[in-house]
């Protein structure tokens, strides 16, 4: 019988040990994400491992040999309680497989804005300055409250342009 277990990876090689086991004709399961991340002074989204350094593998506890897991690039063994490797519900990694967004990432749920929260413009024109969530407008992008020449301007932002304040 199959069952999925979690695979557990050295540090920013999942992503390789995930290709070496495909390559070895495993079935194998790596949840990812969109993240912000600020690099070279611009904020972009890029995508991550869900969890980083971790994977799933699909296994027969009987047919299957486990043996070249153990010395496949990018994976530092099987994650263990004790001597005894526990399986993961299949409940668990269905959930998230049926999440999956049309690039393969879990979709990232919207931040939790309220209103009058204190918001930083990291880019465009009015990077640097904050505002005043006021609201969304549509599914990606938020209207901040910016003052400008004194006087309080609704302006409507990317929502992966802004941060808290």
């Amino acid at each position: 019988m199959k069952n999925w277990y979690a695979v557990y990876c050295k540090p920013k090689e999942d992503e390789r040990a995930e290709l070496h086991l495909d390559r070895q004709d495993f079935e194998v399961f790596r949840p990812k994400h969109r993240v912000r991340r600020k690099r070279q002074g611009q904020v972009r989204t890029i995508i991550e491992s869900l969890f980083p350094r971790y994977l799933f593998i699909h296994l027969d506890d009987v047919a299957e040999n486990w043996a070249p897991i153990r010395s496949t690039r990018g994976v530092a063994g099987l994650v263990r309680w004790g001597d005894r490797i526990p399986p993961v519900p299949d409940c668990v990694v269905e959930s998230l497989r049926d999440n999956l967004d049309e690039v393969g990432c879990i979709p990232t749920p919207p931040a939790d804005y309220k209103k009058g929260d204190k918001l930083m413009i990291q880019e465009g024109p009015f990077a640097g300055h904050e505002g005043l969530f006021y609201g969304r407008k549509g599914e990606d992008r938020v209207m901040l409250l910016l003052e400008i020449m004194r006087q309080p301007q609704k302006m409507l932002f990317p929502e992966a342009s802004v941060v808290r304040a």
